[in-house]
């Protein structure tokens, strides 16, 4: 195996071009210069090992030296490692050994030099083809995307896989580069996610980004004061819906404000979306003072939104009083959940959820239900006279 391993490699000194063999010669350039009938002893099979090794060494101590290891290049110079060690050791016998580890050695010495201009672009080598642009085009667009940063990992070693596919499939086959083609599609998948929920820090669920864009809605708001424009909607994910408020209370707890902090940066990020802001109470007292109540709530949050900037016109307030309630085993559960004001989005198609992180349970009573029984068993039984 090992022969065959050495044999293939006869036009080593071929396959780097001149772009890359600046870069990667320092420990590649041996390796190449051998010829055919010097590459079958122990000494040079070793050799052609150690200089994976050191690739990888090296890789570790820009780690070590603070790249994050979810960092594009870094990822993406791994990658090419995995993809040239696997081909050695495969006996691949066309000069992909070379392209590949030539371009994770050209990554890792412009890393090494604090290189700020590093190319985003993934060659395709010689030995490959470039299939399957559909997952070419949203790696592209995802390199474009506001939540880059959260999915570089994933783009960088879709697109090598890419590459390794390619030359699978220009080898052997598609039946061969089909598991290659699978795990381009699940990284694919994986990085759209984590790009489309890196707006905010993931304190309980991420703030939205962009995924897709949808065909307008014909639907618009009841409230006359939320105008709407005629731009294309957009699809959000993970946008919060509500916020919570303490028993008989409007003012807005520190939790919430949390919450409606996220709203904000969704609102000023896409500055062509409106709000409705529907007031709820739990199903206490009369429905006049629970309509009243409700509609407080509203302005309350209307208030909080319009103080950190985000236009009065943009936002339209409703009270619904106790006319839809929530619902639980717990009782005081349900009126805290009742307790809310739900925020109704336009101009964007949205994917929003039901948060729970500012729920105020009436603490009061609990305590007062904890503590009666301990009470109860300390009271004297009374004497019937």
């Amino acid at each position: 195996m090992w022969a065959y391993n050495i044999t293939r490699r006869a036009c080593l000194a071929l396959a780097i071009v001149s772009a890359q063999a600046s870069y990667a010669e320092e420990m590649v350039a041996e390796t190449l210069a051998t010829p055919q009938q010097e590459r079958i002893s122990d000494t040079v099979i070793n050799r052609d090992l150690n200089t994976f090794k050191v690739a990888q060494e090296r890789i570790a101590k820009l780690n070590n030296n603070g790249t994050e290891a979810e960092n594009y290049y870094l990822v993406k110079a791994q990658a090419w490692l995995d993809f040239a060690m696997h081909e050695y050791y495969e006996n691949d016998r066309s000069p992909v050994i070379e392209n590949a580890l030539a371009q994770a050695y050209m990554l890792i010495k412009q890393m090494e030099a604090a290189d700020s201009q590093i190319s985003m672009d993934t060659t395709v080598i010689p030995e490959s083809v470039r299939l399957r642009e559909d997952l070419w085009k949203i790696a592209a667009q995802l390199k474009q995307h506001q939540g880059f940063a959260c999915a570089a990992a994933p783009i960088a070693e879709m697109e090598v896989r890419l590459v390794w596919a390619g030359h699978e499939h220009q080898e052997l086959g598609w039946r061969h580069a089909r598991e290659h083609f699978a795990a381009a599609e699940r990284l694919a998948k994986k990085a759209q996610k984590l790009a489309d929920n890196c707006f905010c820090p993931p304190e309980e669920k991420p703030c939205p980004m962009l995924v897709a864009e949808a065909t307008p809605k014909v639907e618009q708001p009841k409230d006359k004061a939320i105008p709407l424009d005629n731009k294309p909607l957009l699809r959000l994910v993970n946008v919060p819906r509500n916020i919570h408020f303490a028993l008989d209370k409007s003012n807005i707890n520190t939790k919430a404000t949390l919450v409606l902090d996220k709203v904000v940066k969704i609102l000023e990020a896409y500055p062509h979306m409106n709000i409705r802001l529907v007031g709820h109470t739990d199903s206490r007292a009369s429905k006049a003072y629970n309509l009243a109540l409700s509609e407080r709530r509203a302005k309350s949050v209307l208030k909080y939104l319009a103080q950190k900037g985000i236009d009065s016109s943009r936002m339209g307030i409703r009270g619904e009083g106790f006319n839809d309630l929530k619902t639980a085993e717990d009782e005081l559960i349900a009126h805290a959940l009742s307790r809310r004001v739900e925020i109704e989005y336009f101009g964007e198609e949205i994917e929003s959820y039901d948060q729970t992180g500012d729920l105020v349970v009436e603490e009061m009573r609990q305590q007062k239900a904890a503590k009666s029984p301990k009470k109860a068993s300390k009271s004297k039984p009374k004497v019937k006279k």
